[in-house]
């Protein structure tokens, strides 16, 4: 048998071990951090960005090498094999909106560049009371942005680092909360076969203090209540991230990706991500792509199953790539989201 079949069986089989391993580690041990629940602002940033990344579960920050690397790993930002711009658009829940844009640029071939822009829209909110439970006649405005920008170098062939720094801006009404926040991730190739580790941590910073005014409630029908201007600090929702990831199959016209991942949040319990994705290469005179994806979480009680697919099509020879991607994300008895991303590779 050959050496390279040999190493694409022990590859599978330690990622079924792994597997087996993390799911029996999460049968008997409890869920620890659940009494961190709630206990962070900024909770839009939360909200997973591509859908290539979360119909795989979220367990890509040893996969991610496209224009949303920024927001899972930045060092993933030197695994892109070109320049890249992304759109998504997500229906989340309440009907709002969330759209994510995003760039990468490569400077060179070790080093790249990337920003992105995010926005959480309600839109107008009526203000109801526990007296006026229709409405007081009043509209108060939600709205959540974040700006991020992104650099990371790829050190050695098998060692790359990246940074992001993000502003983020969230308003409510009167109320606003702004805040200066930062991801750190690595990228190390391991030698065998293409597997390899990633580590990262994202909206790492201080802690955030909402700002305005704010009318409290009275005691009586007529809303005559005092203002407050004071108010509680609470951390941002930091995630560290650690994953494995390799391809038991590729070659020039298929590709299979399998990843495994913990995730340990500052404000929920830590839980265990596993992803696939398979891509297939149409021909070689043709070499679009169809590609299905699939994800599941151990250890959250709402989104744990998630799905997926795409087509990549080249345009104009292999001089652009247009790529259409679209997720769904069960979240239990809250309903699902669908996702959709349409980027252009060049």
């Amino acid at each position: 048998m050959k050496f390279t079949t040999c190493l694409r069986y022990t590859c599978i089989a330690l990622f079924i071990f792994l597997l087996q391993g993390i799911e029996l580690y999460a049968q008997i041990l409890p869920s620890f951090g659940d009494e961190r629940t709630g206990i962070s602002l900024g909770s839009a940033l939360k909200i997973g960005a591509g859908a290539r990344a979360t119909g795989m579960g979220e367990s890509v920050v040893s996969v991610i090498n496209d224009a949303n690397a920024m927001y899972w790993n930045p060092a993933g930002m030197t695994q892109s094999i070109g320049n890249q711009v992304a759109f998504t658009q997500t229906q989340w829940f309440g009907g709002l909106q969330h759209r994510f844009a995003s760039g990468l640029y490569k400077v060179d071939d070790e080093s790249a560049i990337g920003f992105s822009i995010a926005n959480l829209n309600a839109g107008s909110i009526k203000v109801t009371t526990e007296f006026r439970p229709f409405g007081t006649g009043e509209t108060i405005n939600f709205g959540t942005s974040a700006f991020s920008l992104g650099y990371a170098r790829q050190f050695t062939e098998q060692f790359s680092a990246g940074l992001t720094l993000r502003y983020l801006h969230e308003q409510a009404g009167t109320m606003r909360l702004n805040g200066v926040l930062f991801d750190a991730g690595t990228f190390y190739k391991t030698g065998l076969g293409t597997s390899r580790f990633a580590v990262a941590i994202s909206n790492f910073g201080g802690k955030l203090t909402p700002s305005g005014t704010l009318k409290t409630q009275g005691t009586a029908p007529d809303f005559n209540g005092d203002e407050a201007n004071a108010f509680q600090s609470f951390d941002p929702p930091i995630n560290f991230r650690i994953g494995f990831a390799m391809e038991p199959i590729i070659d020039s016209m298929q590709s299979w990706t399998v990843s495994v991942q913990l995730n340990h949040p500052s404000d929920n319990a830590e839980n265990y991500a596993l992803g696939s994705e398979y891509a297939l290469t149409f021909s070689e005179a043709f070499p679009a792509k169809a590609i299905i994806r699939g994800g599941y979480i151990i250890g959250l009680e709402q989104g744990q199953f998630s799905g997926g697919a795409g087509i990549h099509i080249p345009i104009d020879g292999n001089e652009y790539i247009l790529q259409m991607d679209y997720a769904y994300t069960d979240f239990a008895m809250l309903g699902g989201i669908h996702r959709f991303t349409v980027g252009m590779m060049f």
